[in-house]
């Protein structure tokens, strides 16, 4: 049967874009080729500045979709976190620390605060963690608060989050400001990977948006192995403003990965020189036929003492 370019088109795009059952656009737009990729209606930042709703302060999902196959082998999922710049986030966080901190967690942002010698009221239930989203801790409460560990599970402070610091203030920041994120598996494409997170507001300018992407590329790159191709390793990227779909034209954070072509100089040889150079090989290629001959030559003398034998 004979199938046209027109559904072919939209064949591709029935396979890659199941995620977000979209119909299919009708620019001219690839994330990498025709044959590979789905056309997507991208958005570059000036387009996508214009396209938010910049009067109200929503909360922007990114949906990040990692090409994540190579010879038929799937990377393994990973997790990390991002360290942003700006907070989109509303979050209720519990600093633990000495009293004499309580007033510069506070301005810091935090929710509530507690004494290392009140952690009773955690065990007790007086004080429900599911209240708070994260919580934050200083060095010298760490141990402390080692004792209600089960109780706040995947909340436990830890110096890997950033939410473990001298400062208790510094934590907060951490707390308010990184994100964590997983790889996924696609729903509806085995060989892709996706990793979904609030990454802006609506609201925010276009440079911390930018840099916020920017973040999470480099983010999601230093789990990337070493055999997958740098500028084809993010797919794309989905940005959902209210439960309006928006896809993000990649292509300049993409360029940045691509490893560059390196060009080899040739010399130019004089004819002195191309003939010292054809002497040395010729008088190379003399040695190695010498060295094989003897090598040939004592390998039969040994196997001939072996027969003898």
């Amino acid at each position: 049967a004979v199938v046209s370019s027109q559904s072919t088109g939209r064949l591709l795009h029935q396979i890659i874009q199941k995620d977000t059952r979209l119909p299919v656009p009708k620019n001219s737009i690839f994330i990498r080729s025709p044959s590979v990729a789905p056309v997507l209606d991208c958005l570059d930042y000036s387009e996508l500045d214009r396209a938010l709703p910049r009067s109200l302060s929503t909360v922007v999902t990114a949906t990040f979709v990692i090409n994540a196959t190579v010879n038929n082998k799937k990377m393994k999922k990973v997790r990390g976190i991002a360290a942003l710049s700006e907070r989109c986030r509303d979050l209720r966080v519990l600093a633990v620390c000495d009293k004499a901190a309580h007033g510069s967690a506070m301005e810091a942002g935090a929710t509530a605060c507690l004494d290392p010698e009140d952690l009773e009221s955690i065990s007790s239930g007086e004080i429900n963690i599911e209240e708070y989203d994260s919580v934050v801790c200083t060095t010298s409460s760490l141990k402390p608060l080692s004792r209600v560990a089960r109780i706040l599970r995947a909340k436990m402070p830890h110096q890997r989050k950033g939410t473990v610091n001298p400062n208790i203030a510094v934590a907060i920041r951490a707390s308010l400001l990184n994100v964590e994120w997983e790889t996924v598996d696609s729903v509806n494409h085995h060989d892709y990977l996706n990793i979904s997170l609030p990454l802006f507001r609506s609201d925010f300018p276009l440079l911390t948006i930018k840099d916020h992407v920017t973040t999470m590329f480099a983010e999601i790159h230093s789990y990337r192995p070493a055999k997958f191709t740098p500028e084809t390793f993010v797919e794309r990227v989905e940005l959902d403003v209210g439960g309006r779909i928006l896809h993000l034209d990649i292509r300049e954070h993409n360029e940045g990965y691509k490893v560059p072509e390196v060009t080899v100089l040739k010399k130019r040889y004089t004819r002195e020189e191309t003939w010292e150079l054809r002497e040395q090989a010729k008088l190379k290629r003399e040695y190695l036929d010498r060295e094989r001959e003897a090598i040939g030559q004592s390998l039969s003398e040994r196997w001939e003492r072996v027969m003898e034998e």
